[in-house]
C-alpha cells in the first residue's frame, strides 16, 4: 500500500513538472510560473493606501510607451531610495480621477506631446480639464484649488516640431496657475536627441529636491547618502497554461473602432502597388472596409492599424527562448500590489504564444536599459549576465550607445547575442518586450465618396541596418505581403487637419511622397462638393517625388482633378529627373507671385504634410520668404505674419 502511494505521488510530481515546463519546447531555461489567479486582478485603489506614509503619484500621458517607461523607471528608483517609508504609485493618467488632484501631496507627471502640439490619446481628457481649470482660476472665476500640492513635470517631444513639448509646458504652467508648487524645473526631453539622457539629468535634480524636502517623501532607505539599489525582482505577469481542447480569444475583442480602447476588426479589401516596376522602393494603396463598425471619419483624420510581427520573426523569438508557439496561455497581474503596480493590464486570453508574440511583443525595436537589466537576471552564463548588467547601468552608457544605440540593434538581435538569457514568458511580456504599438496613417479618402471604406497610402519600410540586419516595417511589410483579404484591428483618431468651412476659401496644399495622403482625401471632398453644386475656391497642390517614371503616385487621379476643375494648379517636383535637385519648396518660391494674393487678400489656408525634419522646415522658410516679398516687410515681420496664420488655424501641419 505504501509503495502504491509512493508511486502515485511520483506520477503526480512528474505531471506537475511537465505542466510547468511544457510551455517551452526545450527542457533548459527558466520555467514559466503557473497561476490560477484571475486574469484581470485589480490594481490597489488610491483609498487603500497607507495614510501614514507620504505618497508620490506618478501620472503618464504616452503615445508610444516612452513616458510610461520613464514613469516606471522613476518609480523603481524612488522605491529603492525610500523603501517602505513612501508609497509610490504609477498610473496611466486616463485612469486617474482629476478631482483627486487637490488631495495629493506630490504629483509627478511625464507628459508626451503628440503630432503638432497635441496631447496623447490617453491624456486628452485630463489635459483639457486641467487647462480649463487653470483658465477659470486665472480669470478669477475659481479660487486656486491646488494649494498645498507639490508637483514636477517632465515633457517628452521632438525639437523638429514647431510646438516642442507643448503639452508638458502647458501642464507645468496650468499646475502653477491652480496654486500648486513646483519642486524642480520642468524637464524637456528631446526624442530627436538622446531622450534618456535628458530624463536622467532631470531625475537627478528631482531626487536632490526631494532629499531636501521635509514631508514630500519618507525616510531614505539608505543612511549613507548613497542610493539604495532598486528592487531586484523583475515585473512579471503570472501565467496560467491551459490544458486540453479549447480555442483562443481574439487578440483584440472587436469593438466600435472609435478609439484606442475599442478597435474594430476590419477587412482589407484592396492592396495595390503605387510605384512602377522601375522603382527600387515600394508604396502601397490600401483600402479598409469599416462597414458594420461605429467608425465615422473626416478627410484629414488618422487610422491606427494593429499589424502583426511576421511569421519568421515570431518563430525566431520562440526558438531562442524555447517557447511553445501552440501553448495556450492566460496572463494575470500578481496578487502582490507592489509587484503589479508597474504592469499594464494583461492582454486578453486565452491566446496561443504565437498570437501573443505576433500582436503584443515589439522585438524589432532597440531594447532600453531597464529591459537589459531584467534580461540579465535570467542569463545562466555569468559573463553574459555581467555584460547585460553593464549595458543596463549608467556606468555602461558608452557601451550601450556602441552596442545598441548607434547600430540600432533590435531586441531580437540582443536575444541572439545572449543565448543563455531565457526569461519566463511572464517576465518577457512584463518588462522585457514592450507592447507592439499601432501604426498611424493619414487617411487618404473622404467619407463623402467612401463612407464605409478608409484608404491608406503606405510607404513600405525596408532599410539596411548597421548590424547587417534588413529592417522591415512591421505594419507596412505586413500590409504589402498579407493584407489583401485579411482582417486587422483598427480605430480612427480625429484630428484638426481640416479643409476650410467655406468651399470658396482658397487652399494651398504641400505634400511630397506619402504626405499626399490627406490631400487626396481633401480633393475627393472638393469633388463631392463640386458635384453637389458648391462653388470651389482656388486650390494649389505641391507634390514631390523622385521621378515621373517611378514614384509619381496617383498621377491619373491628380491630373484628372485638374481637368475637372477640382484642383486649380498642380505643381510636381521631380527631385532626380534633372541634374539639380528640385523640391516642393523651390516650386513655392517660383509661384510666390500667384500665391501671395491668395494668402494676403483672399484668406487662403495653408497645409503641409510629410517629413518634419527637413521638408516641413524648408517649406516653412519658403512661406516666410513668400510673405516677406509679398508684404515687402522684414523677415521678422514675415515670421510674425505666418505665426498669426497658425494661431488663426489658417496654417496647419500634419508632420512626422
Amino acid at each position: 500500500m505504501d509503495l502504491n502511494v509512493a508511486l502515485l505521488a511520483c506520477v503526480f510530481l512528474v505531471v506537475a513538472v511537465l505542466a510547468l515546463l511544457s510551455i517551452r519546447r526545450k527542457s533548459s531555461g527558466n520555467a514559466t510560473a503557473v497561476s490560477t489567479a484571475p486574469p484581470n486582478a485589480a490594481r490597489p485603489s488610491i483609498s487603500a493606501e497607507d495614510p501614514s506614509k507620504p505618497c508620490v503619484r506618478i501620472l503618464y500621458g504616452t503615445q508610444t510607451g516612452t513616458a510610461e517607461r520613464f514613469s516606471k523607471q522613476l518609480a523603481n528608483e524612488l522605491r529603492g531610495k525610500y523603501g517602505d517609508s513612501t508609497t509610490v504609485d504609477v498610473r496611466d493618467v486616463e485612469t486617474y480621477k482629476p478631482e483627486r488632484l487637490g488631495a495629493e501631496k506630490l504629483v509627478v507627471m511625464c507628459m508626451a506631446t503628440y503630432g503638432d502640439g497635441e496631447p496623447t490619446d490617453n491624456a486628452a481628457v485630463f489635459y483639457s480639464w486641467l487647462l480649463k481649470e487653470a483658465e477659470a482660476v486665472e480669470n478669477g472665476d475659481k479660487e486656486p484649488f491646488l494649494q498645498g500640492v507639490s508637483y514636477a513635470v517632465f515633457g517628452l517631444g521632438n525639437k523638429q516640431y514647431e510646438h516642442f513639448n507643448s503639452v508638458g509646458k502647458k501642464v507645468f504652467k496650468a499646475m502653477k496657475a491652480c496654486g500648486a508648487t513646483a519642486v524642480c524645473r520642468r524637464g524637456d526631453g528631446d526624442d530627436d536627441g538622446v531622450i534618456d539622457d535628458d530624463f536622467e539629468k532631470w531625475c537627478a535634480e528631482l531626487y536632490e529636491a526631494l532629499d531636501k524636502s521635509n514631508d514630500l517623501v519618507g525616510k531614505r532607505a539608505d543612511q549613507n547618502g548613497v542610493h539604495a539599489a532598486p528592487p531586484a525582482r523583475v515585473a512579471a505577469y503570472e501565467v496560467e497554461v491551459l490544458r486540453g481542447a479549447g480555442g483562443e480569444a481574439p487578440a483584440f475583442p472587436s469593438g466600435t473602432g472609435r478609439d484606442v480602447h475599442s478597435p474594430f476588426w476590419a477587412k482589407i479589401t484592396t492592396v495595390r502597388e503605387l510605384h512602377t516596376p522601375a522603382s527600387d522602393r515600394s508604396c502601397v494603396h490600401v483600402e479598409v472596409d469599416v462597414s458594420g463598425s461605429g467608425i465615422t471619419y473626416e478627410a484629414g483624420d488618422h487610422i491606427a492599424i494593429y499589424a502583426r510581427n511576421g511569421e519568421a520573426v515570431v518563430a525566431q523569438v520562440a526558438e531562442l527562448l524555447g517557447f511553445d508557439l501552440d501553448a495556450r496561455i492566460k496572463l494575470s497581474l500578481p496578487k502582490d500590489a507592489d509587484a503589479a503596480s508597474g504592469l499594464p493590464p494583461p492582454f486578453p486570453g486565452p491566446v496561443t504564444v504565437r498570437t501573443a508574440l505576433s500582436y503584443f511583443a515589439d522585438v524589432l525595436s532597440s531594447p532600453h536599459r531597464e529591459a537589459l537589466n531584467a534580461l540579465a537576471t535570467f542569463a545562466a552564463d555569468r559573463e553574459e549576465a555581467a555584460r547585460l548588467v553593464l549595458l543596463g547601468s549608467p556606468a555602461g552608457k558608452a557601451e550601450y550607445a556602441e552596442f545598441i544605440g548607434k547600430p540600432h540593434r533590435s531586441l531580437l538581435e540582443v536575444l541572439q547575442a545572449f543565448p543563455s538569457a531565457k526569461p519566463t514568458i511572464g517576465a518577457f511580456f512584463g518588462c522585457i518586450a514592450p507592447r507592439l504599438q499601432p501604426r498611424f496613417y493619414s487617411i487618404s479618402s473622404s467619407p463623402k465618396q467612401h463612407p464605409t471604406s478608409v484608404h491608406v497610402t503606405c510607404a513600405v519600410v525596408k532599410d539596411a541596418m548597421p548590424t547587417g540586419r534588413v529592417h522591415e516595417g512591421v505594419a507596412s511589410t505586413w500590409l504589402q505581403r498579407h493584407g489583401n483579404g485579411a482582417a486587422v484591428p483598427v480605430f480612427v483618431r480625429h484630428s484638426h487637419f481640416r479643409l476650410p468651412k467655406s468651399a470658396g476659401t482658397p487652399v494651398v496644399m504641400v505634400g511630397p511622397g506619402t504626405g499626399l495622403a490627406p490631400f487626396r482625401g481633401f480633393l475627393q471632398e472638393r469633388a463631392a462638393l463640386k458635384n453637389s453644386g458648391a462653388e470651389l475656391g482656388p486650390a494649389h497642390l505641391f507634390f514631390g517625388c523622385r521621378s515621373r517614371g517611378t514614384d509619381y503616385i496617383y498621377q491619373q487621379e491628380l491630373e484628372g482633378y485638374v481637368s475637372d476643375g477640382v484642383l486649380s494648379n498642380l505643381h510636381v517636383a521631380f527631385s532626380r529627373d534633372q541634374s539639380s535637385k528640385d523640391y516642393v519648396q523651390h516650386h513655392i518660391e517660383r509661384e510666390a507671385g500667384a500665391l501671395w494674393p491668395l494668402i494676403g487678400q483672399q484668406g487662403a489656408h495653408l497645409y503641409v504634410c510629410g517629413d518634419a525634419k527637413h521638408m516641413a522646415k524648408d517649406v516653412h522658410k519658403a512661406f516666410v520668404a513668400l510673405v516677406e516679398k509679398g508684404k515687402t516687410c522684414s523677415g521678422t515681420q514675415a515670421e510674425m505674419f505666418v505665426k498669426e496664420l497658425t494661431d488663426a488655424g489658417r496654417y496647419q501641419r500634419d508632420v512626422w
